[in-house]
């Protein structure tokens, strides 16, 4: 089976967005959520036009989340929620593959949205340097278990924020995205989890930097392996 691939993060100056990044909604259609996340998809796929259609592959993809200063930077607004659906819109209305995806948050006026060709970056390291293997569905409760149970043994980083990077092996059927949120709900013994909170209601609120990379492997079948780093950041404002 092919190794995980991580990808080097685009460093160039984003296009500012005239929309304010919206996360994952469950409305209906025509809801105030579903408004708010079509008109933010919309506002990225302007941006990123003049760019997505010339440059090569394997593309990357960085989004900069500005939060007012009133925002608690650590609770909520998580980053994946950000980037899915956002993602698979960008792909089906692009008709382009990314092989990384970034996203970051912090207390700024503005956010920011940029796409580049990438290049294999050197393995980021971390306080954990996992990787498991799943066989399950992403939509069951197993998937989240069978990494779970791989994981139990690492406790906790310590509070503030964290750098994440997921770098994901799939079959070519499979859409990645569709393992970004089941994967991150299943780290409750490297993010934390709050006293009382249900079994996947990890702390992932604190993860400040994500980094998705995913290759693909004709071999895969079912299987899916994923490389975890995972580091603690100089955030501390967890209220």
């Amino acid at each position: 089976m092919a190794l995980p691939v991580f990808y080097a993060r685009p460093e160039l100056v984003g296009s500012t967005l005239n929309v304010a990044p919206a996360p994952a909604s469950w409305d209906t259609a025509g809801e105030p959520g579903q408004v708010r996340s079509a008109a933010f998809t919309a506002d990225v796929l302007a941006a990123i036009a003049p760019t997505v259609t010339v440059a090569p592959d394997p593309l990357a993809l960085r989004l900069d989340v500005g939060l007012s200063d009133t925002v608690p930077l650590l609770l909520l607004n998580d980053l994946d929620n950000y980037l899915f659906p956002l993602v698979p819109k960008l792909t089906k209305g692009t008709l382009r593959q990314f092989a990384s995806v970034w996203a970051t948050k912090q207390h700024a006026t503005t956010s920011s949205v940029a796409v580049c060709q990438t290049q294999p970056a050197p393995d980021p390291g971390g306080v954990y340097s996992l990787r498991v293997r799943t066989t399950a569905s992403a939509s069951t409760a197993a998937y989240k278990r069978q990494i779970h149970d791989q994981i139990s043994v690492a406790p906790p980083l310590p509070d503030g924020g964290i750098a994440l990077q997921l770098a994901f092996v799939v079959g070519p059927r499979r859409a990645w995205p569709n393992l970004w949120k089941a994967t991150i709900d299943s780290l409750g013994p490297i993010l934390g989890r709050d006293h009382a909170a249900r079994e996947w209601d990890t702390r992932d609120g604190r993860i400040t930097n994500l980094g998705l990379h995913c290759t693909t492997d004709p071999f895969a079948g079912n299987h899916v392996t994923i490389a975890i780093r995972a580091r603690t950041t100089d955030m501390h404002t967890a209220r």
